[in-house]
């Protein structure tokens, strides 16, 4: 297990952004709409966004920015094929990267 890479491949990957933890944060909700948005104007979000822009792939990039998330929810993390693929179930944190940082 190493380091988790932020790449295109790994935020198609990701299952954050249909986690429960999510689910009702309107900071989330806005920075999909942004993603959905340039996706709809054929923009290659690859080049153009940083981490901090895309609700997911926590296990790469750290904690989310987003402060109105709900942590009383269980987490998608066993289920993404990021966290399998990465082994990250005997890494730290196991779980909960938006609230408790990138894998290690």
């Amino acid at each position: 297990m190493g380091k988790i890479e932020f790449t295109a491949e790994n935020v198609m990957k990701c299952l954050c952004s249909t986690c429960p933890v999510q689910a009702t944060s309107d900071c989330v909700k806005g920075k999909m709409k942004k993603i959905q948005e340039m996706m709809a104007e054929d923009v290659d979000i690859a080049t153009m966004i940083e981490p901090t822009d895309v609700p997911g792939v926590y296990c790469a990039s750290g904690k989310a920015t987003c402060s109105d998330l709900y942590f009383h929810e269980e987490c998608k993390c066993v289920e993404c094929p990021v966290f399998k693929e990465n082994e990250l179930m005997k890494g730290e944190p196991m779980g909960y990267f938006c609230r408790d940082g990138a894998a290690k």
